[in-house]
């Protein structure tokens, strides 16, 4: 696995391939270009992908492709419960937090800024420390972390 995508992102890089700071994304997700992208989803955030039709259809796509991946909900919920207790969690996307601690990834594509802060915590990810793709100039972290 190497990336999860925010919802708040996800059209732009699941539905198009046409928006400038994450076509490098959507690119390695659906061409197989090097990097070979493969994302992680489950729990809310799998629901949350599941409300849009389109974006549905796609995930549908990624799965058969082998470029999705679906971590189990009940060890995602283990996880946010810790993150809750924790009081570490400065945004609302515990389940973020919770999916990326699971799954093992920790490159984050969101414009959430306060889910910035969180995936970025050593506190509540370490070894290796989160980091989130934002814009075109993010292109070296697919490689870091999709090779």
């Amino acid at each position: 696995m190497c990336l999860i995508i925010d919802v708040n992102v996800a059209h732009k890089i699941l539905l198009a391939n046409d928006d400038p700071d994450f076509k490098d994304v959507h690119e390695c997700l659906f061409t197989g270009k090097m990097p070979h992208a493969r994302m992680a989803y489950g729990g809310k955030l799998a629901r949350e992908y599941l409300n849009n039709h389109k974006i549905r259809r796609v995930l549908v796509e990624l799965d058969r492709a082998g470029r999705a991946w679906k971590v189990d909900d009940s060890l995602i919920e283990r996880e946010i419960e810790w993150v809750v207790t924790s009081g570490l969690c400065q945004s609302d996307d515990e389940h973020i937090i919770g999916l990326a601690r699971v799954s093992g990834v920790r490159l984050l594509c969101s414009h959430d800024q306060s889910l910035h802060i969180d995936f970025t915590n050593k506190a509540l990810l370490d070894k290796p420390r989160g980091k989130v793709y934002q814009t075109k100039k993010h292109k070296k972290l697919l490689t870091e972390f999709c090779s």
